[in-house]
């Protein structure tokens, strides 16, 4: 649940809530092989007058915005971008900045799924958020289909995210 201080925070039954004081979340997994002039064409401008009547706007999920970064700075309310495990962290780093919300996503098969290797984990985690030194960060382990039956792998990749996190 991403707060900010422009929204109040969550309250469970306080009756209805109007649009400009919600978080609207979208994505345009359908356009990522596309370039960015066909979807800004195709999809965000059908997308914007929807995602403006609302408080903050979230945009992507797994799809790469490496390339549309610039195209989604025409969303007025738009406060995080997300950045997939097929994106170009380094690149995506460097155009967003400290401008929006970062919300980096490693690729759970890398963090947790197979071959669990603390040191494949730290070295990735290390690399990504070098690179997102001064940007405004938050990371998403998403869309985890197996953890090889080991549960304990999740809490040991929070230890380690934390440990880089900390050292940088």
């Amino acid at each position: 649940m991403p707060y900010a201080e422009e929204l109040d925070d969550p309250a469970p039954n306080c009756g209805s809530v109007s649009r400009d004081k919600l978080w609207y979340f979208c994505a345009s997994q359908e356009t990522t092989l596309v370039g960015p002039e066909m979807f800004e064409e195709f999809m965000l401008r059908y997308q914007i007058p929807i995602m403006e009547k609302f408080g903050l706007a979230a945009y992507g999920c797994c799809e790469d915005l490496t390339l549309k970064i610039d195209v989604l700075r025409q969303i007025p309310n738009l406060r995080r971008i997300a950045v997939s495990p097929m994106a170009d962290v380094a690149r995506c780093a460097e155009q967003i900045g400290a401008d929006y919300v970062l919300s980096y996503r490693p690729s759970p098969s890398d963090m947790v799924g197979y071959d669990f290797d603390p040191e494949r984990i730290r070295r990735i985690l290390r690399r990504d958020l070098e690179a997102l030194r001064g940007c405004h960060v938050d990371i998403t382990l998403k869309d985890v289909e197996t953890v090889q039956g080991d549960p304990r792998r999740v809490r040991e990749w929070v230890r380690i995210a934390r440990e880089i996190i900390e050292a940088l």
